[in-house]
């Protein structure tokens, strides 16, 4: 979920003018200050006390109120159970939430057992707001129905005040015939009949046929309390279908056995749920694919570049061998392929931004559709001519339209029409509050749509997970719409998808539209054929895989380079720090044991201001900073790079610094 919906989100559940009482037991005040941050940037109001010990707790439970209580689970000699039980002797009732490391399943399960509101891994901060939010808005809705079942024992007259007035819709039914004898005004606006039209109905003719058996067991329960009876689905007057969550209380209504039924909208808390719940899947799945594209890109890049090199010296000795390394490299290229789609669709690529008009786009990727689609599809476009600018990686859209045109394809396999469009599209605050499929702002739109087979609800709920595929065996490797989720995601935006079985697909990818709409910029292309140009320079190489640091060097020693080599960080700055004046170049890896790529470099130039870096990278949760890098012209290897590849870039680093430019981080 983005950060702007998950806001929207929170303030339709917590009042953000409202300030939040806060009890944060915590013995690091860094993860205190990152919790407090992580809501702050949400929109929470917080005052919040930190505290480490039970005798801090205990003297804040005596002077304050709070609404909620914060702890970390691994406390120096306690835990944050203990905690729960201090506070449950102290106060009571409060929404009480874990922030902890690491928690394993049958741990959280048994915390959640006794009485642990939620709980939030540090490294998915991003939970905390929508995880408060949540545990407020329960305690609230608590609140209130204890308050209204307190008043309906007072008196007659209290009950009629809180049933004509209450803000959820209310109605009294016989329970006999389920016939309505009253309903409050929340219900008539809510659902949209007049009274009298209310009362001439029955409940069961606000639910489908399928649910009315379970209605009437659950309507003849015996219990005299208040109780739940589950979600519902409910019909309004102008048709639309809505879930809901009634609470039931029995009750005599003019000598006749009736029943506050209290019916709650759902329909937005579900879609948000349903959203949030998907959200965390493809956040795991993209954390695994993450994990597992860095350890191959790795063995990948060793193997491509020692083939490369292989193949080289081969083609002049040994043709029958050349063509052994030929077929290995071309194996590695559909393993790189594959790694990268899995790196697009866990949001760790490294793009390449700039302002571009999607009708350019469009042009671009039909020059190619002709020879992919078939003849038997007919291709239409509508392109908006005021269309706005949007800002991204021109070679990561093309990617986007070319699989969504793709999948269009391969659902027509008899032929049929596939359509493109563009438009401007502008989203309202009051819009998305209806609808939470939906981001506030103004965006760029791009449609694909097919008059193909369709797919059905299940189908569509998974299309954007790796390697689900509904195609036969070896026709596709479920990749394409995932790469399309990933890339689309990381750009800031949101997919849309309509379809039904037997009546084609449209997707819709929504991109926000540029803060500066400057003309696109001009950039020269990549010359992937230059003559092998060496030196004399010395490169130091910090990288922590041991095959990649051997090609590497290799490849830069047989050009006439003198290279010093680092296992990590640490070992990168103590051998800088020993040839300051003669390395005129740093090949950092990002990701390193003991210190990081950017935390390495930033060591060395303190030592040596201005030394030119490239960074190299097959997998990292900064993505945003080394885009960033890329931008202003820091170079960017993305594993797995081939000798050729390294070469170029190096040559290319150190003549951009001899001629006087700067390309620093």
């Amino acid at each position: 979920m983005s950060q702007t919906a998950a806001n929207k989100t929170i303030n339709t559940l917590w009042n953000m003018s409202v300030p939040l009482r806060m009890l944060v037991i915590e013995h690091t005040t860094a993860d205190a200050e990152s919790n407090l941050h992580e809501l702050q940037r949400a929109g929470f109001q917080c005052q919040a006390h930190i505290v480490g010990t039970r005798a801090e707790i205990l003297d804040h439970l005596r002077c304050f109120h709070y609404d909620i209580v914060l702890t970390d689970y691994q406390l120096p000699g306690w835990t944050g159970m203990d905690a729960l039980s201090l506070v449950r002797q102290s106060i009571g009732e409060i929404p009480f939430i874990l922030v902890t490391g690491a928690l394993g399943e049958e741990v959280a399960v048994e915390c959640i057992r006794q009485g642990v509101t939620d709980y939030v891994l540090k490294d998915h901060l991003s939970r905390l707001p929508i995880v408060v939010a949540r545990a407020l808005e329960e305690k609230n809705l608590r609140d209130a129905r204890a308050f209204m079942v307190e008043a309906l024992r007072q008196s007659e007259s209290n009950s009629l005040f809180l049933f004509t007035h209450n803000p959820l819709p209310m109605w009294v039914f016989e329970r006999e015939s389920l016939q309505f004898l009253q309903v409050n005004d929340a219900a008539l606006v809510h659902y949209g009949y007049e009274r009298i039209e209310f009362l001439r109905m029955s409940v069961s003719d606000l639910h489908p046929p399928e649910e009315i058996p379970r209605l009437l067991r659950a309507f003849h329960d015996d219990s005299t309390h208040v109780q739940p009876v589950g979600q519902w689905h409910h019909r309004r007057k102008d048709g639309s279908v809505i879930d809901v969550e009634i609470f039931l209380h029995p009750m005599k209504y003019s000598g006749r056995a009736a029943a506050l039924v209290v019916a709650q909208d759902i329909t937005e808390r579900r879609a948000l749920e349903q959203q949030l719940q998907q959200s965390q899947k493809f956040e795991a799945i993209g954390q695994l694919a993450g994990g597992i594209s860095h350890d191959v890109n790795n063995v990948i890049g060793a193997i491509l570049g020692w083939v490369e090199l292989g193949e080289e010296q081969a083609a002049s000795n040994d043709a029958r061998l050349a063509t052994y390394f030929k077929k290995i490299h071309a194996q590695c290229d559909r393993v790189t392929a594959l790694v990268r789609q899995l790196l697009a669709f866990a949001r760790r690529q490294i793009l390449e931004p700039r302002n571009i008009s999607l009708n350019q786009s469009v042009q671009d990727v039909l020059n190619l559709l002709d020879n992919v689609i078939g003849k038997d599809i007919e291709l239409h476009t509508v392109l908006a001519d005021d269309l706005a600018v949007v800002r991204a990686d021109p070679t990561q859209i093309e990617q986007v339209l070319m699989n969504l045109c793709i999948n269009s394809r391969d659902a027509m396999p008899k032929g049929g029409r596939l359509s493109i469009e563009t438009h401007n599209a502008e989203f309202s605050e009051e819009l998305c509050r209806r609808n939470a499929r939906l981001q506030p702002g103004r965006f760029v739109r791009l449609s694909v749509s097919d008059t193909g087979i369709g797919m059905d609800a299940a189908v569509r709920e998974r299309i954007f997970e790796p390697f689900f595929t509904t195609k036969a065996t070896g026709k596709g490797t479920g990749l394409g719409l995932s790469t399309v989720y990933g890339i689309v995601k990381q750009h800031g935006g949101f997919i849309q998808v309509e379809s039904e079985p037997g009546r084609g697909s449209r997707f819709c990818v929504f991109l926000p539209v540029s803060e500066d709409a400057k003309p696109a910029e001009y950039r020269p292309p990549v010359v992937t054929d230059q003559a092998v140009c060496g030196g004399t320079e010395t490169i130091l190489i910090a990288e922590d895989h041991e095959g990649i640091r051997e090609m590497a060097s290799a490849t830069l020693e047989s050009l006439g380079y003198h290279v010093l080599l680092a296992r990590d960080g640490e070992e990168a700055v103590a051998i800088f720090s020993a040839h300051r004046d003669s390395i005129a170049l740093v090949l950092l890896d990002v990701i390193m044991p003991r210190r990081s790529g950017p935390e390495t470099y930033e060591a060395i130039t303190a030592l040596k201001p201005g030394i030119p870096v490239i960074f190299a990278t097959g997998y990292s949760n900064e993505t945003a900073a080394l885009t960033e890098m890329v931008e202003r012209g820091i170079i960017v290897l993305q594993k797995p790079y081939s000798p050729r590849v390294l070469w170029r870039r190096v040559r290319e680093a150190l003549d951009y610094a001899a001629a006087g430019f700067s390309r620093t981080a």
